[in-house]
């Protein structure tokens, strides 16, 4: 039947969003999604000589944990809850760590969900909230969607806080604007670490929206020493080569097999970038076996190919009677399509089910998004085998239902140019038994 192509929907998940790591990494106090942990130690190496450091896109502080500390030290996140958690864990005492060590820490989806519906009113069960519903959710997102694969499985994040928590003793903890941050504490003496969103990968949590000129700027004027690390899409790759600092390709194998509807290996791939010469031996020590740097440029067509894209029918076109309604196939299962690639009834199950949980917007053409000039009405998986019009619908398939608002949009519909739902995104294709791993 050919090899599964495993892939993520646009805007549900993309190729920086999803990843538990091959081998077992040691996570400081929570896990992110685009968390650096893999690669911080190798990457503090890189840092030069500084008396202030600052990490203005926290996240987890990977990199924070992973380098001595000087006598400055600053994180920022955008997201005040992730900033509050930190000052939080700043402030806790044995009594605090046995309080928390008491609470439920086993996965559990009731649990789950009525944390991430609860309000504390107080640090401590603040902090147990965003640990707990952090450590559950799908893929670290921290949305709404508790992570099957960690049913019954007991968290050690209590041991994590006592064991990390004191490194943040000193650290300066800020919530805002990044630049406002950067520029406060940027100094001949300071050393940064770079990880902001990248544009054009998670539309759902606005990384398509940052701005990459801005950030650019302000990179031009820092009179600090910093290490950049970005995604390979945007202007912002080509802005640095031009500027002529020090631009590598880094890639590190992850697999997401663990993840329930996705399996298989992947490669992220991103940029490090420099404002100094990096250093021979850091650099040297930053490639190993599970982390390939290459110059800016070398572009491996295994990972470019992973970009698909794939229209399927409307089963419910234009009609006078439609109320500009249509009715559309997303995903069908155990059909191969034309690329030789097919779907579990469970991948599509639980792309469609994050589609409404986590994302519900759509774009054209995976660019423009076009949420107010169409809405969702309907999305479901069909129940049985079942006819609508002249199209047999096999159980299991995923169907979506707009109503068009847009007349441009519409037009289109009537006149045929838009025939179809599409879906795109990146993957890697993972070969069945027998096959060779060879990716496509």
């Amino acid at each position: 039947m050919g090899s599964a192509l495993h892939r993520a929907l646009d805007g549900v998940f993309s190729d920086r969003d999803i990843g538990a790591e091959r081998d077992v990494v040691e996570k400081t106090m929570w896990g992110s999604p685009a968390g650096k942990k893999r690669i911080a130690e190798r990457l503090a190496k890189l840092l030069p000589a500084h008396s202030t450091y600052v990490e203005p896109f926290a996240g987890s502080a990977a990199v924070l944990f992973a380098k001595q500390p000087c006598d400055l030290e600053v994180i920022n996140d955008a997201d005040p809850d992730i900033a509050r958690a930190y000052k939080v864990a700043q402030k806790l005492d044995a009594k605090a760590l046995e309080q928390l060590r008491k609470k439920s820490w086993v996965g559990n989806e009731t649990t789950f969900h009525r944390l991430y519906e609860s309000t504390p009113n107080d640090d401590l069960s603040f902090l147990y909230k965003f640990l707990y519903t952090t450590h559950f959710s799908y893929g670290k997102m921290r949305g709404k969607s508790f992570s099957p694969s960690s049913k019954g499985i007991e968290a050690k994040t209590v041991g994590r806080i006592e064991k990390f928590a004191p490194r943040l003793a000193r650290v300066k903890v800020m919530s805002g604007d990044y630049e406002r941050v950067v520029r406060k504490y940027d100094g001949k003496k300071t050393a940064m670490f770079l990880d902001p969103p990248y544009a054009g990968y998670d539309a759902r949590v606005g990384e398509s929206k940052f701005d990459e000129q801005r950030f650019f700027t302000m990179l031009k004027g820092l009179k600090g020493s910093w290490v950049l690390t970005y995604g390979i899409r945007g202007e912002l790759p080509k802005l640095l080569k031009s500027e002529g600092y020090d631009v590598r390709t880094i890639r590190t194998r992850r697999s997401i097999g663990s993840m329930r509807g996705v399996g298989g290996p992947s490669v992220l791939t991103q940029l490090l970038a420099t404002n100094f010469t990096s250093r021979d031996k850091a650099l040297a020590e930053l490639a190993s076996d599970d982390l390939v740097v290459e110059p800016f440029g070398a572009v491996d067509a295994k990972v470019e190919k992973q970009r698909f894209d794939r229209t399927a029918r409307l089963v419910k076109g234009a009609s006078a009677s439609d109320e500009r309604f249509v009715l559309g196939v997303v995903l069908e299962p155990e059909t191969v399509d034309s690329q030789g690639d097919i779907y579990s009834a469970d991948e599509i199950r639980h792309a469609a089910h994050l589609f409404m949980e986590e994302f519900g917007a759509l774009g054209l053409m995976h660019q423009l998004r076009v949420d107010g000039q169409v809405k969702v009405l309907e999305s479901y998986l069909a129940p049985d085998d079942v006819q609508i019009g002249d199209a047999v619908i096999k159980r299991g398939t995923w169907l979506l239902g707009v109503r068009v608002l847009s007349d441009d949009l519409w037009a289109a519909v009537r006149d045929g140019t838009i025939t179809g739902f599409s879906i795109g995104g990146f993957a890697r294709r993972v070969p069945t038994t027998g096959e060779s791993q060879e990716a496509a």
